[in-house]
């Protein structure tokens, strides 16, 4: 079994669902820490939890105001990523390597995460691009051809010696689309289309972003995903 095999393995028995290993040795020392390779970790939101938030305007507020947040599909596979990062972090210097989690709790920690910016200098989605995932959205997610932007990510940087992959990011496929644009109740979303120069202050205003995650949801690649996806 390679390296490579036994890694994802790992993680697949930790319950990620797609596994990749990307190349960053070409960035700057501030994003990829000196590490040469980031190994990215996907679990995607399921169809039907595409649907309710599509179909019910106050879902996020009705999660906070009912106390079921903790409870909520988004962030238990948010919270599910970010220990499966922490766990093949820990399972890598146990083999004798060096590696980072970029969990939340991890980058906040740290100090990897600005908290008055609101930023990271390398976030997960950067990757998925090196990874060929997809391309930065108008709402300034990630948008993949096969889940829309219905997929929790975290990743790893770490000096294991893994074959690597490495894309340059795609081009938007958003097109005309301004449909997250124009259901942001808060105008959080500018809609301008991303392209490799674009900084996130030229997509959205973060500190006016509620995440109610209609933007996520309604994304006609998301809406897609969950109609070819959905059982009823």
């Amino acid at each position: 079994m390679t390296i490579e095999q036994e890694i994802k393995s790992e993680l697949i028995s930790q319950g990620a669902e797609l596994v990749h290993f990307v190349d960053i040795s070409h960035l700057s020392e501030a994003q990829n820490k000196r590490y040469s390779t980031a190994i990215l970790i996907g679990i995607p939101l399921s169809p039907h939890y595409i649907r309710i938030i599509s179909s019910t305007p106050d879902y996020v507020p009705n999660m906070i105001r009912n106390k079921q947040v903790k409870n909520d599909e988004f962030h238990l596979k948010e919270t599910k990523t970010d220990k499966i990062a922490d766990y093949i972090a820990h399972y890598l210097t146990k083999k004798g390597h060096s590696a980072y989690s970029q969990s939340e709790d991890n980058i906040l920690s740290s100090g990897f995460f600005d908290e008055k910016t609101k930023s990271t200098p390398l976030p997960h989605k950067t990757i998925a691009g090196l990874a060929g995932l997809g391309w930065i959205g108008k709402h300034n997610l990630l948008v993949t051809p096969e889940y829309g932007s219905a997929l929790s990510m975290c990743t790893v940087l770490t000096n294991a010696p893994l074959k690597t992959v490495l894309h340059t990011p795609s081009n938007s496929k958003c097109g005309n689309c301004t449909i997250c644009k124009d259901i942001c109740q808060v105008n959080a979303i500018k809609g301008n289309t991303w392209s490799i120069k674009s900084t996130r202050d030229d997509l959205v205003d973060v500190y006016k972003c509620t995440t109610c995650l209609k933007c996520l949801a309604l994304c006609p690649w998301t809406q897609n995903y969950m109609r070819k996806n959905i059982i009823n």
